[in-house]
Parts: structure tokens; C-alpha cells; sequence
């Protein structure tokens, strides 16, 4: 598929992959505003709102992404992880937890239950790289 043919979903993944976050965000805002069901689309708009630290915009755009695909253990993680950023860690250990229980083996979720614990023990070593949002 040429760049003239790609999807904005994939141009802005792209993007994301090249470092041009605020491009990928601006793409993809004005995708979803068209589209609002295609929940990749949500999910990658929080992926990049994320990678800027945008934490309260992330969390609307993966519940957004949750709310159409609400048996995506991947969605329920990652909004998880925004909810972490945020500083909710009760729902965000909740998420993690959904997202165990659709998918078992989901190692990403084992992953944040361990920082939310470390969080919760007073360790707050966190800061992972911004690329920690799983992408889709």
C-alpha cells in the first residue's frame, strides 16, 4: 500500500513512529470526529496523547477506544496504565485486573499490576519511557 493509499489510522502510526506525535494527535482528532466508531483510531489517539503526557485527554480517548471494543484486554490495560498516570490507582488496578480476566496470559497487565504495587508500597520509580501505551 503507497502512503497515498494508507489509512489515517496507519499515516498517523507512522507519524508516531517517526516522532511526530502533535501531527499523529491532530490527524487523528479530526478522524475520529468523523469516525467515531473506529476504535483503532481512539486507541492510537490515545497512544499519542500519551507519548505527550497529555494523561487526562489519553484517558478519554482509550475509554473512548474501551467503549467500543469492551472485550479488548488490551484496551482495558492501557487505559489502565493512563489511569496510573493520573494518580487512580484503585481503577487503575481494577482495569488491569478486566483485562486479566478476558485474557490470562496478558502480560502487559501483570506488567502494571507490579508498578501499581511498587507505587503503593512508596517506591516511585515510574517514569517509563512515554512509548510504554501499548500500541495497537
Amino acid at each position: 500500500m503507497s502512503e497515498q493509499d494508507e489509512s489515517p489510522v496507519d499515516a498517523a502510526r507512522r507519524l508516531l513512529e517517526s516522532g511526530r506525535r502533535r501531527p499523529a494527535v491532530e490527524l487523528l482528532t479530526a478522524w475520529v470526529a468523523d469516525y467515531p466508531d473506529d476504535a483503532k483510531a481512539w486507541a492510537t489517539l490515545a497512544r499519542a496523547l500519551f507519548e505527550l503526557e497529555n494523561w487526562v485527554d489519553a484517558e478519554q480517548a482509550a475509554a473512548e477506544a474501551l467503549r467500543l471494543r469492551p472485550n479488548s484486554a488490551r484496551h482495558w490495560s492501557n487505559w489502565g496504565m493512563v489511569l496510573r498516570k493520573l494518580g487512580d490507582l484503585d481503577e487503575a488496578e481494577r482495569a488491569q485486573y478486566r483485562a486479566l480476566a478476558l485474557d490470562p496470559t496478558y502480560a502487559r497487565a501483570r506488567k502494571e499490576l507490579r508498578k501499581l504495587h511498587r507505587l503503593r508500597m512508596g517506591d516511585e520509580r515510574g517514569p517509563e519511557a512515554p512509548s510504554e501505551l501499548e500500541r495497537m
